[in-house]
């Protein structure tokens, strides 16, 4: 019965996400849900709680798939990962611009950023610590909702052509930092003309 009442709400929850709502009170989410506010207190005793349960509920919904463990895997994992964020493509999208979303992203970054650095720690264990950071700070931003969401918004691609094109960015990476820390390459320090967009 418990579960039921909690997949109940998580829906409830999904469905005002969906719909626009960018504040979700847990009146809104008693009535949509069918589920009294009492019974809401007593699962989630505030919004930060209902919202940490209701990550944990999307990415078990659209599958997302495990962190990876080798260079190997942080590029091959994409396609699955972006596939994931197209099965509820609306809920994605409002979990990304949602302050309470946003927050609970947040609250796990650095687990994310630990799971990255010891996936790439190969590549990043003979290459200087800034350029280390640099590189796990890119290739996590490609890894990422964010990342999907920005190609197919501003490039019109498909999460097939967005996968594709953030494996490319990707395996680029990591072989220049390959390539410099064999010592066959020269860095040379990026430039930038004009203005970012």
């Amino acid at each position: 019965m418990a579960t039921i009442t909690q997949d109940r709400i998580m829906e409830g929850l999904a469905a005002l996400l969906r719909a626009g709502s960018d504040e979700v009170t847990f009146d809104l989410v008693a009535r949509q849900s069918g589920v009294p506010q009492r019974t809401l207190y007593r699962y989630f005793a505030n919004k930060e709680a209902l919202f940490a349960a209701f990550w944990r509920w999307l990415n078990r919904r659209i599958a997302v798939p495990a962190l990876p463990a080798s260079p190997e895997q942080v590029v091959a994992h994409i396609p699955e990962l972006f596939s994931a964020f197209d099965r509820d493509e609306p809920l994605v999208r409002a979990m990304l611009h949602n302050p309470h979303g946003r927050a609970v992203r947040l609250a796990h970054a650095e687990a994310r950023r630990e799971k990255f650095s010891i996936a790439l720690r190969d590549v990043t264990g003979t290459i200087p610590a800034e350029d280390a950071r640099h590189l796990l700070a890119a290739v996590t931003a490609l890894c990422s909702a964010s990342g999907w969401e920005s190609m197919k918004d501003n490039w019109s691609l498909s999460a097939a052509e967005a996968a594709k094109a953030a494996q490319w960015a990707v395996q680029a990476l990591i072989d220049d930092a390959r390539r410099r820390s064999r010592g066959t390459e020269t860095r040379q320090p990026a430039t930038m003309e004009g203005d970012a967009r």
